[in-house]
């Protein structure tokens, strides 16, 4: 699968695949990727992948008296619609009854034991401890200069009927704590759950912490717990989300984000897309486990996203694509990814530019392997794609002059290899197709299949280069992209 001296890294090595099935059996979900992960394990004697590092995240707390006040939720409302706007807000109004008021910390930093006894005491209604679990009945808000903090075995439960939620434009940070809702998982039809919203300069910082039951998928804000860094100013601090576990809910999603980090973490059973990130800058998601999603896909990644790395995550057993990447973003790479066993295609792209798919293994998905479209300049290299459902790879309406590389990758008994349609300019090198005779190829590739199997019968380490009579003469990926 390589050729030159020294071989690429590639590829989740098994220190780093146990370590992701142990975090499934933890959860009880290691039971419906068992045929997966053994299609992960013959491919496993390949080089690991080398992993972004991971950077260490200090800020400083707000600070002063706390301040607690019982006031008007139009308020927060008001402040949110600006970045926000005012789509699906009526079903979040509508759940608060004939109540129209929330709870204010405006000032200072508090932690969750203190905030139910300071509000306990100034006879103020929304918050109640029983039996060591922190219940929230009405909407609670953090201003801009004030913050929240859980530790370690704290609990907070969000009730519904009052139309519970938390929303901080301030300062959160969640250590080994557990959020919830009161929402039953079977009660998929429920009009109103509550949610978890970071808004406008509001920093999140989360370790260890478990989130259960949030959101309405496909609301929006509203969907479960939702960073959103869009407004004037820019958070004090990146988001940091470290060894969390995120089961039923709407999803999590990242918009605006900068040097944001989405490390180790595990997603289970989410109703929409497990994971979203739109317009951020220079983020990395590592090391998570993505599996069984419900809808949407495992990872959604869209509207104008630059610089981020996406390595080492195992997406397995969802519902819709593992990957999905769109938008007009720019400069993102996957690597060292293993996409397991998703219903539909392992990795779908478009309209992206400087895209990089290197060293994962794309196994066992349903409606194909990688599917491009509309991308710039793109390098397939070093990866395993193996019996997926349609195509390993799908090409279509390649953006003229942006040429595609497709370099020392595996594939192996898919329904076909290589699938194009209205190809530009493709580059075909030291590719392994050896276990997936007799369908190599397939649309706008099949009319080369002859003159490739002649050209690597003469010379297997030349390039094989498929290029339109009207093509522009293109420059190479790493020249254009600035990536070797």
């Amino acid at each position: 699968m390589t050729t030159g001296a020294q071989a690429t890294p590639r590829l989740v090595d098994a220190v780093q695949l146990q370590a992701a099935i142990a975090r499934l059996e933890t959860a009880g979900l290691a039971d419906g990727s068992g045929v997966a992960i053994a299609a992960v394990g013959k491919l496993l004697d390949l080089p690991a992948v080398v992993l972004p590092k991971m950077p260490t995240v200090a800020a400083a707390a707000p600070t002063g008296k706390v301040k607690i006040v019982m006031g008007d939720l139009q308020i927060a409302i008001t402040q949110l619609s600006i970045t926000e706007g005012t789509n699906n807000l009526l079903r979040v109004q509508r759940a608060q009854g004939n109540r129209r008021d929330a709870i204010f910390v405006s000032g200072g930093m508090t932690n969750l034991r203190d905030l139910a006894t300071a509000v306990a005491a100034q006879g103020i209604d929304g918050l109640r401890v029983t039996d060591g679990v922190v219940h929230l009945t009405r909407p609670l808000v953090i201003w801009q200069g004030a913050g929240l903090a859980l530790q370690p075995s704290d609990k907070l439960l969000i009730e519904a009927a009052g139309g519970g939620f938390l929303l901080s434009f301030g300062d959160l940070s969640f250590r080994g704590a557990e959020v919830s809702s009161d929402v039953a998982a079977a009660s998929a039809d429920t009009m109103y759950r509550p949610f978890l919203l970071i808004a406008g300069a509001g920093t999140i910082r989360a370790e260890d912490s478990y989130f259960t039951g949030l959101g309405m998928a496909g609301l929006g804000a509203f969907s479960g717990m939702v960073i959103a860094n869009r407004g004037l100013f820019a958070p004090a601090f990146p988001v940091v989300l470290r060894a969390n576990h995120f089961e039923d809910i709407g999803g999590l999603a990242l918009i605006g984000a900068r040097d944001a980090t989405v490390d180790g973490n595990t997603f289970a059973k989410v109703r929409g897309n497990a994971l979203a990130l739109g317009e951020t800058r220079d983020g990395v998601v590592v090391g998570n486990v993505i599996s069984g999603t419900k809808g949407g896909a495992g990872l959604k990644v869209t509207d104008g996203v630059r610089g981020l790395q996406i390595a080492g995550n195992l997406v397995v057993g969802g519902a819709g694509n593992g990957l999905l990447i769109n938008g007009n973003s720019t400069g993102v790479t996957i690597s060292g990814n293993a996409i397991l066993g998703n219903a539909e295609t392992g990795i779908a792209a478009k309209a992206v530019d400087c895209l990089s798919v290197a060293g994962n293994i794309i196994a066992d998905n349903g409606a194909g392997g990688l599917r491009v479209a509309q991308t710039g300049f793109t390098r397939i290299s070093e990866n395993a794609l193996v019996a997926n459902g349609s195509s390993a790879i799908a090409v279509s309406q390649k953006q003229p002059a942006a040429n595609l590389e497709l370099r020392d990758n595996l594939l192996a008994q898919n329904q076909v290899g290589l699938t194009g349609l209205q190809l530009t300019s493709v580059s075909l090198n030291g590719n392994d197709l050896s276990d997936q005779l007799p369908r190599l190829f397939d649309g706008e590739f099949a009319q080369h299949q002859a003159a490739y199997l002649t050209a690597g019968q003469q010379d297997a380490s030349q390039t094989f280069q498929i290029s339109a009579t009207s093509a522009i003469q293109t420059a190479d990926f790493a020249t254009l992209c600035g990536k070797e």
